[in-house]
């Protein structure tokens, strides 16, 4: 580079004032860089761990909270407790839960109008909902109208072929219905909230419960140990006739729809029929009961992930947990 003219005047003055050299660059300043970024000492800083008083500890969950209040305490912590919510960026694309949303809405507005009998043209209606739907949703996204539609018309097809077949062992009693009910635990009670996707009345007079999906969906094994415990405890308060207008009864069978509009348009995954179904959901009340009391002692703390292989795929609190930072320092070497 160039030097200043006002580093060339100051050199010239100190040359000639017997200075030879004054100016010239000398060899540490490399180390000098360096030694601005360099901190005096290395002390990994460790994983938040907050124990609020109980007092301040929430009340109140909802079913699809549980299993982050098992595998990310601290988000419950973050959202629960310092009441931080996560902003949605300007101009935002829609997202996966945009869409889910949106099946969501499409087979609740359908299944509300046709509850008791299919019309024969029921996969058209099903589409021009969805196609309504989304246009309102994608007004301004015709890149969305174009990717969705097709989609949406095939999961159309699909359901209501799924529909037709399923009516003839079981009807539909409620969709997109909210229920709770109140546990006991050692400082007072928790109250557990849901709302299902949807409860049907199988011939046999039992309940089922059923899971929409657009996106992946739990495993059986994680459902079966505990840790994707949202339909054993929809089950849990369905028994309790905890759900608006549907009576308590005994529940035979819990599924996830799962509906992608892809190569394969959806299927059913059955997780549980029969006494089995009873029995994931006496296990899930029996494991948030003992979930309960572990986070009423005032020395359980929040943690981030407690069993990283657990940790969930998406959180929106993984940055103020500062995740990056004390895994990292706490890998070998």
């Amino acid at each position: 580079m160039v030097p200043a003219r006002w580093w060339l005047r100051l050199d010239a003055l100190l040359r000639a004032l017997g200075a030879p050299d004054s100016l010239a660059r000398p060899h540490s300043v490399e180390a000098w860089a360096e030694t601005l970024d360099q901190p005096e000492r290395f002390e990994p800083i460790p994983p938040p761990a907050p124990c609020p008083p109980v007092e301040m500890r929430p009340r109140k969950l909802s079913v699809t909270q549980i299993s982050t209040w098992m595998a990310d305490p601290y988000a419950i912590y973050a959202r629960e407790i310092l009441r931080l919510r996560r902003l949605d960026p300007l101009d935002a694309e829609i997202g996966p839960a945009d869409r889910g949303n949106l099946v969501h809405l499409v087979l609740d507005r359908f299944l509300s109008r046709y509850r008791t009998a299919l019309p024969e043209n029921a996969k058209t209606l099903l589409a021009a909902f969805a196609e309504d739907m989304l246009l309102q949703a994608s007004a301004a996204r015709p890149s969305v109208w174009a990717y969705w539609r097709p989609r949406l018309g095939r999961i159309a097809e699909w359901f209501i072929g799924e529909e037709r077949r399923r009516r003839l062992s079981a009807r539909p009693l409620a969709t997109e219905i909210k229920g709770q009910m109140t546990l006991a635990g050692p400082e007072g009670a928790f109250l557990l909230t849901a709302k299902a996707d949807r409860i049907d009345l199988l011939a046999d007079g039992r309940l089922a419960i059923i899971d929409y999906k657009t996106g992946s969906v739990p495993s059986q094994k994680d459902v079966e140990r505990g840790l994707s415990p949202q339909l054993p405890l929809e089950a849990v308060i369905a028994q309790a006739g905890g759900f608006e207008n549907v009576p308590a009864g005994d529940v035979g069978e819990l599924a996830y729809w799962r509906m992608t509009g892809g190569r394969e348009a959806g299927n059913v995954q059955r997780v549980a029929e029969g006494t089995k179904a009873a029995d994931l959901a006496t296990e899930a009340r029996d494991g948030l009961i003992g979930l309960i009391a572990l986070f009423d002692d005032p020395s359980t703390a929040y943690e981030p992930v407690p069993w990283p292989e657990r940790a969930p795929r998406y959180s929106d609190y993984r940055h103020l947990a500062r995740i990056a930072e004390w895994s990292q320092a706490e890998e070998p070497g």
